[in-house]
């Protein structure tokens, strides 16, 4: 009797929540929950900032279930290389970064993480900007962006 070896499932990219994505997450979404699932089903990692969850704090059981959700998520630092991607991606943008920070950060983990990338936002101004700025960079990383 042969064993069979289990195989890992191909990596087939990563899904990036920001705020809104999160936040829909956390507050039980169908919608929401129904693309993680698809996400991870399909091998795809689903990642975030770690600034994103400061965004979507929550109390009492809610704040419960955030932590439980982050728990199963790869929730990224932010470090030199997300620090400096981001400043390229406004320069690049020609965005303020006092204004769009935290958008900056965002993409700029969204813009490292292994493709191909799918954001989740509900941004249409900023988000859009500094994914097609992304493309710009070095490697020419690409940002889609599912909106929500």
């Amino acid at each position: 009797m042969s064993k069979r070896a289990k195989v890992k499932p191909k990596s087939e990219g990563t899904l990036v929540l920001d705020a809104q994505g999160l936040s829909l997450h956390v507050d039980g979404d169908d919608g929401m929950r129904a693309r993680v699932e698809v996400a991870q089903q399909t091998g795809r990692r689903v990642a975030l900032s770690a600034l994103t969850p400061l965004e979507v704090r929550r109390t009492g059981d809610a704040a419960k279930r955030l932590r439980f959700l982050l728990s199963r998520f790869d929730v990224k630092p932010v470090s030199d290389a997300v620090m400096d991607t981001a400043a390229k991606l406004l320069d690049v943008s020609g965005l303020d970064g006092h204004e769009c920070l935290v958008d900056a950060l965002v993409v700029a983990t969204a813009a490292l993480c292994a493709p191909p990338v799918l954001l989740v936002t509900s941004d249409k101004s900023h988000i859009p900007a500094l994914c097609k700025a992304a493309e710009e960079l070095p490697g020419s990383p690409t940002v889609k962006i599912v909106n929500v």
